[in-house]
């Protein structure tokens, strides 16, 4: 799957992402909302020295799983404001098929498509991949994210 949301223009940057994810600084990984689809997003974010996830001067593992997740979050926070509904928070369930090509140096940015694969009842399954500068991808997994209800 090729990415193109380099060449788009953005719909949301910054701070106007915090209306759709429920993370906060310093721990927000996505800065830039690209596409928004029924079944998909497409984020960026450029990394910065100064990010907790950031060691060595690259982004770790950890950054990249966590990106998707925030990933899968604007998508979920999208289709709740969309509907009318407040933004919800999500947790990871389950993390498959893990690949990690390569870290992606600070003053890079990424660019991270999610896709809605299954959703039952309080469990959505989402595809996650996550393109270089140059359109190559990087990293990829399939996430299980579970849904918290109102209580």
């Amino acid at each position: 799957m090729k990415n193109n949301s380099m060449k788009s223009v953005p719909i949301h940057k910054g701070e106007a992402l915090f209306d759709y994810i429920p993370q906060r600084p310093p721990f927000v990984l996505v800065d830039t909302l690209y596409e928004k689809g029924a079944l998909h997003v497409q984020s960026g974010f450029s990394i910065k020295a100064d990010h907790p996830m950031v060691q060595q001067g690259v982004l770790t593992e950890g950054g990249l799983v966590e990106n998707i997740a925030q990933t899968a979050a604007l998508f979920a926070g999208v289709r709740f404001v969309d509907q009318g509904l407040p933004v919800p928070v999500g947790y990871i369930a389950g993390i498959k098929e893990l690949e990690i090509k390569s870290l992606p140096p600070v003053g890079s940015k990424i660019f991270t498509t999610t896709t809605l694969t299954h959703d039952l009842m309080n469990i959505q399954v989402v595809e996650g991949n996550i393109f270089d500068e140059q359109d190559q991808l990087i990293a990829r997994c399939e996430l299980r994210i579970f849904i918290k209800g109102d209580e």
